[in-house]
């Protein structure tokens, strides 16, 4: 009984004009609306593949112009991904390995060739096929929508940043009596509403620079630069935050004549060493944070910042994806937002690398090491 189907169209590649009347006849006894189109050559089965589109290809091994393997490759090269069923002789299973690896989907040997075996063999191909173009078809989609959100997000957060600016500035007015005298008890409450929006505000400032940089949009100013002048910065502005929480904060150059210089820019390091140490100073509770710098020289052309602290630490497997994009570790130090995963991209974007080693409860320490200019 023949099986009721959607039309398929079958290419048989063979140089013997019986073996493909065969194949013929026991693929029509089992399938109805089924065209077969022959080739004895690799040549007419080129030009035939190129001007149609075939369901499955059956291909023989010996082809006066080529051989199966040969032809099963190219095939795979040219991007086709329906069923290749290659066509042995008898004895010839190691042949039909070599098919297989090719890139064949399927073998079957000519003395064997019955319809029901086939097809089974086809229907099996065809069965395969069809479930990787549906994951195929599935994943374009999925990257596709993943593509839309990227971008949605992207427009979204550049948007925010305006109104957030905007809303910041008049906290700050009021909070100067722009527009009157204003009672303590609520300008001590304005305090934590401007708080609160600066945070949100470099919330949305970290996720526009990390889209920017995933886009490979991000132009860095570098210019030769001591990196200890960016340190100070650093140091002016964090310390206070340090003081209030009874904090060492600390920078320790291991040996100041050696060279500091790199080609850096300047308010992207501001930028990574303002979210690692402001990250030690939020976990920190007790102790303090050190900074130690070592300087390069001509046997060791690179620059080493290594910030060490007191804090509550980071588990072995949330090391794993600190600086991964949207992580959600276990303990809370891993879940402190794009930060980390930002200051991964800038520092790989100064040809840089940036590790943590870190144990729950005693510590963390990251170390960036960076090219640094020549003597």
């Amino acid at each position: 009984m023949k099986a009721a189907s959607v039309r398929l169209n079958v290419l048989v590649i063979d140089d013997d004009a019986i073996d493909r009347m065969s194949v013929r006849r026991h693929l029509k006894s089992t399938q109805e609306n089924l065209q077969v189109v022959e080739a004895e050559n690799c040549q007419i089965a080129l030009e035939l593949i190129r001007e149609q589109v075939f369901d499955c290809i059956f291909v023989d091994y010996n082809l006066p112009d080529g051989n199966g393997i040969d032809l099963v490759q190219q095939l795979r090269q040219m991007g086709l991904r329906v069923p290749l069923i290659a066509l042995t002789g008898q004895g010839d299973e190691q042949i039909a390995v070599d098919l297989m690896k090719a890139g064949a989907s399927d073998y079957i040997s000519k003395a064997k060739i019955k319809p029901d075996l086939l097809y089974r063999v086809v229907q099996q191909c065809l069965r395969i096929y069809q479930a990787e173009q549906e994951a195929e078809r599935a994943k374009l989609l999925r990257e596709e929508l993943l593509a839309q959100r990227e971008e949605f997000i992207s427009r979204m957060t550049h948007d925010m940043q305006t109104p957030l600016v905007g809303a910041n500035r008049m906290l700050e007015l009021i909070q100067d009596d722009a527009f009157g005298d204003i009672p303590a008890s609520v300008k001590a409450k304005i305090g934590i509403i401007t708080r609160s929006n600066h945070d949100l505000l470099k919330m949305v400032r970290d996720l526009v620079e990390v889209y920017t940089y995933d886009a490979g949009c991000k132009e860095l100013n570098r210019l030769p630069i001591d990196i200890r002048s960016i340190v100070e910065e650093v140091f002016q502005q964090l310390g206070p935050l340090a003081q209030d929480k009874q904090l060492d904060l600390k920078l320790v150059v291991s040996d100041p004549g050696l060279n500091h210089e790199i080609l850096v820019d300047r308010l992207e390091m501001k930028r990574v060493l303002i979210n690692l140490i402001g990250n030690s100073l939020k976990f920190t509770e007790l102790g303090g944070i050190t900074l130690t710098l070592e300087g390069s020289s001509p046997a060791n052309p690179c620059l080493k910042m290594t910030l060490q602290d007191t804090g509550i630490g980071i588990s072995e497997e949330d090391q794993t994806q600190i600086f991964e994009r949207f992580r959600r570790g276990r303990h809370k130090r891993s879940n402190s937002g794009l930060g980390l995963y930002l200051s991964r991209q800038i520092i790989e974007g100064h040809q840089g690398k940036i590790q943590v080693e870190s144990i729950v409860n005693q510590g963390t320490t990251f170390t960036i090491s960076l090219p640094a200019l020549p003597h």
